[in-house]
């Protein structure tokens, strides 16, 4: 990386932290923003969907923005608009206020999936894929970040709410430093080496594959989210160890966007797509087949392993196809995705009401079944040289 570039790199990276631990602040202080609201868990629940949704209906916008007046003014947006989210909901006590701090929030998210692979592709040309994992390895790790910081306040007897200034303190460095980087992303914005592009004859198939490829993926990673721990003490796992599941699964995957930082470097991303998903089925099967505690934990941190660095391959797949609109692309892909992460509960919420919680770990196995169809599609329709 050229040292002018480093501030970009250093800006996309940051922002692949601050989202991954804004995008589970809700979640990790739920019990304290219903005591801090004083009204019921179902309702101050609403808040994630409320910043569900501000990702999910406007970042396509935010990828045409990028085109229209750069990606360090949507940075410096997106940044803001995070920082409101972890600012308004501590310093404005009033759940309405709160559902529309959250919605700001997802909003800023949405800046994250468009802005952060056109600045990628502008610092890492070479190694684009290998940096798109290592931005999902650091969005993993700030989703951990986050109730460790929750942790810490509320054992030093500190309002929980201290570790949302503690982020906010990130939104705002990252505001700030946008500023210092526009020279930096008009030099690279002129220089004519790009990535390496992706090849294909039939690009609607390639997209539709992608589409199915990411909506199915985020359903998997939705319904192993919900009810692993419902899941396993069907399954006769005691509770103690089914709250510890999907930690292994989280570590999982922030130790596999790491190893595919390299991993990357040396296999094609439709490989590593289509191998990546033919592993975690294999492994969760065999956990669900074997059905012993032990099983399921080494089952669940292969899965993750190999499931952690999906998203980002997925991203560099769309974005080396559409190389010439990166944020669009990207923001298609995170669409998608977003829009899976909004039906999966509804779906599955309403199937397991009628055929129990086993079916929940049966559904991610029929959506990683499409995963792997659609991933061959994707790997056959597409070439590294021009055709």
């Amino acid at each position: 990386m050229k040292n002018r570039y480093k501030l970009l790199g250093f800006l996309a990276f940051a922002m692949y932290f601050l989202t991954g631990a804004a995008c589970v602040l809700v979640g990790s202080s739920l019990p304290q923003l219903v005591e801090m609201y004083g009204i019921g868990l179902d309702k101050v629940a609403l808040l994630g969907s409320a910043y569900a949704l501000g990702r999910v209906l406007t970042v396509y916008i935010t990828g045409r923005m990028v085109e229209k007046i750069g990606p360090l003014k949507v940075l410096a947006i997106g940044a803001a608009l995070t920082g409101a989210f972890l600012l308004g909901i501590p310093l404005i006590i009033n759940f309405y206020a709160g559902m529309l701090f959250a919605v700001l929030g997802g909003i800023g998210m949405g800046t994250q999936d468009a802005v952060t692979p056109v600045l990628l592709s502008m610092v890492f040309k070479k190694n684009y894929s290998s940096a798109l994992s290592g931005g999902q390895t650091l969005f993993g790790i700030g989703t951990s970040v986050t109730p460790f910081l929750i942790g810490i306040m509320l054992s030093g007897k500190l309002p929980f709410y201290y570790s949302y200034f503690v982020l906010a303190a990130v939104a705002v460095l990252i505001f700030i430093l946008t500023f210092f980087a526009k020279e930096t992303e008009q030099q690279a914005e002129e220089a004519e080496e790009h990535i390496q592009p992706l090849y294909t004859k039939k690009p609607y198939v390639v997209y539709v594959g992608i589409f199915l490829v990411v909506a199915a993926f985020s359903a998997v990673s939705s319904a192993i989210g919900l009810y692993t721990s419902s899941f396993a003490i069907s399954r006769g796992i005691s509770e103690a160890s089914a709250a510890f599941m999907f930690t292994v699964y989280n570590v999982g995957c922030v130790i596999g966007g790491a190893v595919f930082v390299i991993v990357l470097r040396y296999i094609k991303s439709q490989t590593v797509l289509l191998m990546n998903c033919a592993v975690a089925f294999i492994a969760i099967l065999a956990a669900m087949v074997i059905n012993t505690t032990p099983v399921y934990f080494v089952g669940l941190f292969i899965a993750g392993l190999f499931l952690g660095v999906l998203f980002s391959v997925i991203v560099s797949i769309a974005t080396r196809i559409g190389y010439k609109r990166i944020s669009v692309a990207s923001s298609l892909v995170a669409t998608a995705s977003g829009f899976a992460d909004f039906f999966t509960p509804v779906i599955t919420g309403a199937v397991i009401a009628s055929l129990g919680i086993d079916f929940s770990y049966i559904f991610a196995l029929i959506m990683l079944a499409v995963c792997i169809i659609a991933a061959a599609v994707v790997k056959l329709s597409t070439s590294e040289t021009e055709v």
